[in-house]
């Protein structure tokens, strides 16, 4: 299994996807790493399909993808969280 860690940030008004970082523990690309950029001012509910628009091949990696693809729901899961400031995606 591939191990790295995520960590995201976006605005809960647009909900668009502010930062994200992957740090690399042990992965088969490395460079999908510096790709996860690419996704910086994406509505998070596009995520889904963006990731494998832009990241596609050794542009990403099955898994970091994974995790990419999955801060589409964030919106869903902060939704009850009123007056919460930036909504922050989890880590992985």
């Amino acid at each position: 299994m591939h191990e790295y860690v995520v960590r995201a940030t976006a605005d809960p008004l647009s909900q668009r996807l502010l930062s994200v970082t992957a740090d690399p523990r042990v992965l088969p690309y490395p460079m999908a790493v510096a790709n996860v950029g690419r996704m910086v001012g994406t509505p998070l509910t596009d995520l889904r399909t963006a990731v494998l628009e832009q990241l596609k091949g050794i542009d990403g990696s099955t898994h970091l993808n994974d995790v990419l693809r999955s801060l589409a729901e964030v919106p869903v899961l902060v939704r009850p969280l009123s007056g919460s400031g930036q909504c922050s995606a989890h880590e992985s």
